[in-house]
């Protein structure tokens, strides 16, 4: 919260649903003040190629609880954004960053938590953007899946034919918490709710198999000699506790999983609330070919999508207490 949130960056969006999560379960009124001045700044501007990763769902929810008509109307702009003015790829899928040459046909991992998520909160007003959000999810996953294992990768330059990052921890703690989240939303009747709850625990099985005993899982799900990361353990933490709670997952691993995930984030927070070894801002890079050092080679810090996720996480924990207590 001392950071001026004029143009949003990846992390921003789970930061903000972090805040309001801890501003509706402890009363933390500073937090919802603080999401709602931005939220509102932001309704107001024009958009440009970057509000792709406005917190959408966080707008929705501050729209929910305000009923305040500048951030009707960023909702409104966003939706509009996303469906018709990003372009696509010839598979359909959204090309975030035609500013960017050097991005311009890329597909995001990251894109899965920001996106299909807010499109299914729309759904309980227009049902058709369940659709959408299913569209999203699928043509994200379909680009990112490659013939190199289970795990998605980082993006996929849809023009050049180039995928990078296959495997990288945190870009699949972005798509699960991503398609947890779409799932709580989309009705259990809608026909690409069974197939897409299959591809989530499909995903969440292979994850769950690569977890160090730690509790933590390396910046490179599959490479023994990647780091053991800290926002790993917050992202798939947060992802089954909360599927769980929910009965998309079942079963005493994953209970277990997040036990020795919590005790790991908890060992990386600091005195002052900071959680220290996430690792720094993971460009995918530009190069002609996949450069995986890189991601072993990252430097650690505390910043906003750490941050975001450990309040993530600590959520989940409360409302499946609060779930077993009733």
């Amino acid at each position: 919260m001392h950071y001026d949130f004029t143009v949003w960056f990846w992390g921003d969006a789970i930061a903000f649903d972090g805040l309001l999560e801890a501003a509706d379960l402890l009363g933390f009124d500073s937090a919802r003040e603080f999401c709602l001045r931005y939220l509102k700044r932001w309704s107001v501007k024009p958009l440009t190629w970057i509000d792709h990763l406005t917190p959408g769902r966080a707008l929705v929810r501050a729209f929910n609880q305000t009923h305040d008509a500048d951030l009707r109307t960023g909702i409104t702009k966003l939706e509009h954004w996303l469906l018709e003015v990003v372009p696509r790829n010839s598979a359909g899928a959204p090309l975030f960053q035609p500013d960017q040459p050097a991005y311009r046909t890329n597909v995001w991992v990251d894109a899965l938590y920001h996106v299909p998520p807010f499109l299914a909160v729309l759904g309980s007003e227009q049902a058709d953007r369940f659709d959408e959000a299913l569209f999203m999810w699928k043509t994200h996953v379909d680009a990112l899946s490659s013939e190199h294992g289970p795990f998605l990768a980082h993006s996929r330059d849809t023009g050049g034919r180039v995928l990078r990052g296959y495997g990288w921890g945190r870009g699949m703690g972005w798509a699960l918490l991503g398609m947890v989240d779409t799932l709580e939303l989309l009705p259990a009747t809608h026909p690409g709710y069974v197939a897409a709850l299959a591809q989530f625990q499909k995903f969440s099985e292979c994850v769950l198999e690569v977890q160090d005993r730690s509790g933590f899982w390396r910046t490179l799900l599959h490479e023994r000699e990647a780091y053991l990361e800290s926002s790993t353990a917050a992202f798939f933490g947060a992802t089954f506790t909360k599927a769980l709670r929910l009965g998309l997952l079942q079963g005493a691993r994953y209970a277990d999983a997040t036990e020795r995930a919590w005790g790991a984030m908890i060992s990386r927070i600091d005195v002052e609330g900071s959680f220290f070894g996430v690792s720094a801002c993971t460009w995918a890079g530009t190069a002609p070919d996949d450069d995986v050092s890189m991601y072993k080679a990252l430097p650690t810090e505390v910043n906003v999508w750490g941050q975001g996720s450990a309040l993530r996480f600590a959520a989940e924990r409360i409302r499946a207490k609060e779930g077993q207590r009733t």
